[in-house]
């Protein structure tokens, strides 16, 4: 028999929940990695990838807040310096890569305001925070933009420039991925960032395209939460407990008694645990209260579970089969 278990919806604690990131234990341990190799500066790739769901536009938004308050003492003292910059690769109807949306979508946080006229040169005035460009004859070709990116990310003092959905740059060719992110590491030679790439487990194939990218891309790996691991399992239940006193007890413990059924739904990937938290919410919105049978229509369908699944363990079998090892070896006699 099913519980029956229900408690009355409260809006002012578990709307919030809707549009809030919240970090957890995972995500900080990512953080350490891609600061850790910071260092290494512009023409390295950080590719942080990990299954659908795990949390990697949490992780890119939370990235940048960091280093913006990294900086804000040399933000305070120079008006037009951005240490950072987050975009979206958007996907686009066309069959190749939209590299034009792509730069364009640069531009426009650089510049500050959209349509302004061509131009070749860049420079912000520190008083003003107000971009200057000398105005000359330019064509909108992507080569015509990349170069206006080239120097508005000079100009802006970027550090970083953090890329999600990186998975838009593989659904082409070998050949054209390859292309693809040689230009990458060629913007972040001219521009002088840093570029960190946010994917799923399909991006792995960049780093193999080359030797040349094999040497220049640092693969980070963004782990799920897994049940058949007793530290995960208490990390993902620490989780649910701080969403149920984020709710103000709206859940009434319905999400911490259900730990391990939400893992396993889930397959421990905060982003689908909280895509379904808020499916959860919006049905118990309209019915006024949470309920364990609400919860339970919430998960995740078994033709959806198997999907996700099938792609999370090609993807985390190639992550473990291509540890370097050294071979086993004979200690010498004395």
């Amino acid at each position: 028999m099913k519980k029956t278990t229900s408690q009355e919806a409260s809006p002012a604690s578990v709307w919030a929940l809707l549009n809030k990131r919240i970090n957890h234990p995972r995500i900080g341990e990512v953080i350490a990695e891609v600061e850790a190799l910071e260092p290494m500066g512009k023409g390295h790739i950080l590719m942080v990838t990990g299954p659908t769901g795990v949390g990697k536009s949490t992780l890119a938004q939370t990235l940048r807040v960091r280093m913006l308050k990294r900086y804000m003492p040399e933000m305070e003292k120079d008006p037009g310096l951005i240490p950072v910059l987050l975009i979206e690769a958007r996907a686009s109807s066309e069959a190749e890569f939209n590299w034009k949306l792509f730069y364009s979508d640069i531009l426009e946080q650089l510049e500050g305001a959209a349509g302004m006229p061509p131009a070749v040169a860049y420079g912000v005035d520190p008083q003003t925070n107000v971009v200057y460009r000398p105005h000359g004859r330019s064509k909108d070709t992507a080569w015509a933009l990349r170069k206006k990116v080239e120097g508005a990310l000079r100009a802006r003092g970027v550090k970083m420039l953090l890329i999600d959905e990186g998975g838009h740059f593989t659904n082409v060719s070998q050949a054209r991925m390859k292309r693809q992110t040689d230009v990458l590491k060629s913007i972040s030679n001219c521009a002088g960032c840093q570029i960190v790439l946010f994917g799923s487990y399909d991006v792995l194939d960049v780093s193999r395209l080359s030797a040349q990218l094999a040497r220049r891309i640092s693969e980070i790996h963004f782990a799920r939460y897994r049940t058949d691991d007793p530290d995960d399992c208490i990390a993902f239940e620490g989780f649910l407990h701080h969403i149920e006193q984020e709710a103000q007890g709206a859940f009434g413990g319905l999400l911490l008694e259900n730990a391990q059924l939400l893992q396993a739904n889930t397959l421990g990937c905060v982003g689908t645990l909280m895509d379904l938290i808020r499916g959860f919410i919006s049905r118990a919105q309209k019915g006024g209260t949470f309920s364990q049978q609400l919860l339970e229509k919430s998960l995740l369908t078994q033709g959806q579970h198997a999907t996700i699944l099938s792609e999370i363990v090609r993807g985390e079998e190639r992550f473990a089969g291509e540890l370097f090892t050294l071979p086993a070896t004979k200690r010498r006699a004395a």
